[in-house]
């Protein structure tokens, strides 16, 4: 089993190739259009992987409580409707190197609701990171030619990494859904929504091609993407999915300068040195002390350790593998994130 810090890197370098990807592919096409397109490609190329694997997701849905059906419903508003929505409209008005950089808010916006609204703990270093990278966001979003003013498509992209940062929070407590149910489900659902918003407004034209290429980017950097986010999310918390994260935009920076020839001023640099130093010090951050696990009966894909010591029924044995099982109650000391073994309180 993969760690939950290589699924994050892996979901980060999918996801930080879109913005020059989309880029190329956008031309005259409505950004409603193109954020619809690019989650239908991921809806779609998940329903096959869910096909293969012989999963339902009418069936999973069934096994959600009331509240994670609604928390279901709010991931799909903020992150796969909103968000993707604002983000399309700042890689039409913008530039793939402004929008690629700019996605490194989403940790912020992420840590920041994760601490407020979830009681996540977050120490001193992850805050002296998560401050290097909003003055990272400020001079990218900042304009000084003439007069002082500030980057619209790059506040879209700010708004965007917020809905996403309440997207990444929602997702965490879903954890009785496979990930890539999950993400089926978000992409059909907003997919349509905005892809049928697009055709409503009746704005842009597209083609053929443009109309190919922004669904199989939907289902590399949006399908793929999410389902391994989401299972660095179940893994490892919200914080630190999210600052592994952090490396993509860097990825999408890179290949706007190889790939479009894009030549972003000195300040630009500036703001991605900041971000780096952000991120090198959020990569410092060890937590570990003795901590008590209470009796808890749940759900997920995993392997023996020493968090799960339960026995089996007949057929459940292959390793890693998924069914309900209980963890007697339990206090040691380790190293850990705030995954759904760890989200105690300090």
């Amino acid at each position: 089993m993969y760690s939950g810090q290589f699924l994050a890197v892996i979901s980060a370098a999918l996801f930080g190739i879109s913005p020059v990807l989309c880029k190329l592919v956008i031309g005259e096409m409505s950004p409603a259009l193109l954020a619809g397109l690019l989650y239908l490609g991921s809806g779609v190329g998940l329903h096959f992987l869910l096909l293969f694997q012989g999963k339902k997701s009418i069936e999973e849905v069934r096994r959600l409580s009331p509240k994670q059906r609604l928390a279901l419903l709010g991931s799909i508003l903020s992150g796969g409707i909103v968000a993707p929505l604002f983000l399309a409209y700042g890689i039409k008005f913008g530039t793939a190197s402004e929008v690629s950089l700019l996605l490194n808010f989403e940790t912020v916006a992420t840590t920041l609701i994760a601490w407020f609204v979830f009681k996540e703990h977050v120490g001193p270093g992850v805050w002296g990171g998560k401050a290097l990278i909003v003055l990272g966001s400020v001079f990218v979003i900042l304009k000084t030619e003439g007069t002082l003013a500030f980057s619209f498509a790059g506040l879209l992209v700010i708004l965007a990494c917020a809905f996403w940062g309440i997207d990444n929070n929602l997702t965490r407590d879903i954890e009785e859904l496979p990930a890539t149910v999950l993400a089926s489900i978000k992409g059909f659902g907003a997919g349509t929504f905005n892809t049928l918003l697009a055709l409503a407004l009746s704005t842009g034209t597209a083609t053929v091609p443009q109309v190919a290429g922004s669904l199989l980017i939907g289902a590399m950097s949006y399908g793929m993407s999410l389902v391994l986010f989401v299972e660095a999310l179940r893994r490892i918390g919200s914080a630190r999915t999210s600052t592994l994260f952090a490396i993509g935009p860097f990825i999408g920076t890179f290949l706007s300068v190889i790939i479009l020839g894009e030549r972003p001023p000195a300040t630009y640099w500036v703001a991605a040195s900041l971000m780096l130093a952000g991120i090198a010090l959020l990569q410092r951050e060890m937590h570990g002390h003795p901590h008590t696990h209470e009796e808890l009966s749940h759900s997920h894909k995993h392997l023996h350790d020493e968090h799960h010591q339960h026995g089996h029924a007949e057929g459940e044995g292959t390793e890693p593998h998924d069914h309900p099982h209980m963890h007697e109650p339990i206090t040691h000391s380790h190293v850990h994130w705030p995954d759904i073994h760890h989200r105690h309180s300090h």
